[in-house]
């Protein structure tokens, strides 16, 4: 399957050098992605790059760095085409009749222009500018490995640390491991506090792992470190009786990342976090922080997705078949 897929593939590209840049013409992959639009529960046809448009503003903040946006681009229109049905992929998983969805939490999140006007509202005209900029510098650009695009993560803050995806997906890529990311300090919410009533902590635990046996009057020496990754973020703990992965328990308690500590306050636990996100693949921080020491796109996509390259694709190759 993935030799069909890569033979396919080659066939609708051009290959680029990881350092290259791209030139200033526009091309036209010519794909159209089937959306699922979860607000409106309907499903839309929008062209690629379109597409891509929507998603960039959605993603990441307008007034990010202008490189930084071109890197969050790139991620996007590569999820899109990796997961499109007319270059081989399985589409959107709650949604199998469509390439990709609007929710965030399963593909990747869009906003529309409407929704854009009353996001932005004085700003619109700037702000527009600005993704429109970085999704035209970037037209056609997609990351690839071994001649396939490749399975894109980002997050919004690493922490100064990303993680590799095999500690937080169980499932290892060549590209998607703990590389540092310094410069994220001035990221509103690089460190945060989660304040929790030990009763409420206490109910919010045993709803997600039933049978642990914690009680108010046990929090919060019931929760116990047994283990941290290599990027430092805790990997599994002991809570009551049971051993926990640290995602699963920053889900419990809708934490902003698994990089946590904890210590009681009182007749409450409070919860000390860095970074947000699950930290896998590219820190958005991390790219703003490059791009303002005046690293391009190709040097941060490099950077977070090591050994990878830059491909663009062919104007008129892509037949979708």
């Amino acid at each position: 399957m993935k030799q069909k897929q890569l033979l396919s593939f080659l066939v609708c590209i051009l290959m680029l050098s990881s350092c290259a840049a791209p030139t200033d013409s526009t091309l036209d992959s010519g794909l159209t992605l089937r959306v699922y639009f979860a607000d409106a529960e309907e499903i839309r046809l929008l062209p690629l790059e379109d597409y891509v448009f929507g998603a960039l503003a959605a993603e990441m903040p307008a007034n990010y760095a202008p490189e930084a946006l071109k890197c969050q681009a790139i991620a996007a229109r590569t999820r899109a085409v990796a997961q499109s049905r007319a270059f081989g992929g399985n589409g959107c998983v709650r949604h199998p009749d469509c390439d990709i969805c609007t929710d965030s939490a399963c593909c990747q999140a869009y906003q529309t222009d409407a929704q854009l006007h009353a996001r932005w509202g004085s700003e619109y005209v700037v702000l527009r500018a600005r993704i429109d900029r970085a999704v035209r510098a970037t037209d056609g650009l997609l990351l690839t490995s071994g001649g396939l695009p490749i399975e894109v993560l980002y997050h919004a803050c690493s922490g100064g640390k990303t993680e590799d995806a095999a500690a937080v997906f169980a499932s290892a890529k060549p590209y998607l491991v703990s590389v540092d990311s310094p410069g994220e300090e001035g990221y509103a919410g690089f460190r945060a506090d989660a304040s929790f009533s030990c009763e409420e902590a206490a109910d919010l635990l045993l709803r997600a792992f039933p049978g642990c046996g914690v009680t108010a009057d046990t929090l919060p020496s019931a929760i116990r470190l047994q283990s941290t990754t290599a990027s430092g973020r805790v990997a599994t703990l002991l809570v009551g009786s049971q051993t926990v992965r640290g995602a699963d328990f920053r889900k419990a308690l809708s934490l902003r990342s698994t990089y946590f500590t904890w210590e009681a306050d009182g007749d409450r636990i409070v919860f000390h976090t860095v970074g947000y996100g699950h930290g896998v693949g590219l820190s958005q921080a991390g790219a703003q922080a490059m791009a303002a020491d005046g690293a391009d796109f190709a040097e941060i996509l490099a950077h977070y997705y090591p050994g990878t390259q830059l491909t663009r694709m062919d104007k008129t190759g892509f037949s979708g078949s």
